[in-house]
């Protein structure tokens, strides 16, 4: 077996793990023979710790870190490429002809964006391992020094922003949306993030409460639903971003040039 392709077998028999059994004790559990017989015992596939140590991981703590990294980063990828195909259709439809219709697609890409993004990283099957992994993870960054869990942490994070900074950057562009005079896009996709998280948690302890908001807000006045997260991201948007007045380029429909978020 290519070594790329053990390593996500082994990744993902890991992650089995932790989603059949929870995170009562973290990833330490995750010993190479317990992986190791649940893939035997799934796949007929035996694994020996020389194929493994020295070709995959220098040792067990560096697979236990790679495995947080991925189930980190396996859950926001989904949400993304969700987000993407959202907004794209929201985009393509919307007139962007003038300032208002701007203003009112900015609002409705947020509406729907998080709707959808909102239904993909929730009815994953990974959804609550994920949820717990985000304060398992703060746990791997020290104060002091580094470990491979540390930076397999913020290698997953940052993977996270940059997916953030994308649909952001591609929507805004389109939008004619600017962030205000010392903020950065990066900052806003922590924010964004942060609003994520907080909004996984409540919406498992209190989901009528977090969803199903109704706002005047569609045509005419109409009723239309929303989440704690778009309602918050809407507002952060609203705060931390100005349209431009004078865009140049803009016609009656506006189409959509979104790309992939990887």
């Amino acid at each position: 077996m290519r070594r790329d392709d053990l390593r996500e077998l082994l990744v993902e028999a890991g992650l089995d793990i932790l989603i059949d059994e929870g995170l009562a004790r973290g990833t330490e559990r995750l010993t190479f023979k317990r992986v190791f017989d649940r893939v035997e015992e799934e796949q007929g596939i035996r694994v020996t710790n020389a194929s493994v140590i020295g070709r995959i991981w220098t040792d067990m703590a560096d697979y236990q870190a790679d495995v947080l990294a991925a189930a980190l980063e396996n859950l926001d990828r989904a949400g993304a490429e969700e987000t993407v195909r959202a907004a794209s259709e929201v985009l393509s439809a919307a007139d962007l002809s003038s300032v208002e219709g701007r203003r009112a697609a900015t609002r409705e890409v947020i509406r729907v964006g998080c709707a959808a993004h909102v239904e993909a990283i929730t009815h994953s099957r990974k959804a609550a391992l994920n949820m717990g992994l985000r304060g398992l993870s703060v746990s791997k960054l020290p104060g002091e020094g580094a470990t491979q869990a540390a930076a397999s942490v913020r290698r997953a994070y940052e993977v996270y922003c940059v997916r953030w900074d994308f649909v952001f950057e591609q929507s805004f562009d389109l939008l004619g949306i600017r962030v205000r005079p010392g903020v950065t896009v990066r900052q806003l996709s922590m924010l964004a993030i942060s609003l994520v998280e907080g909004f996984a948690i409540w919406d498992r302890l209190e989901p009528v409460s977090a969803r199903s908001i109704l706002q005047p807000t569609g045509p005419g006045g109409g009723s239309q639903e929303w989440s704690l997260l778009s309602l918050g991201l809407d507002a952060l948007v609203g705060q931390l971003t100005e349209l431009v007045e004078e865009v140049a380029d803009r016609s009656a429909n506006g189409g959509s040039h979104a790309g992939n978020p990887e």
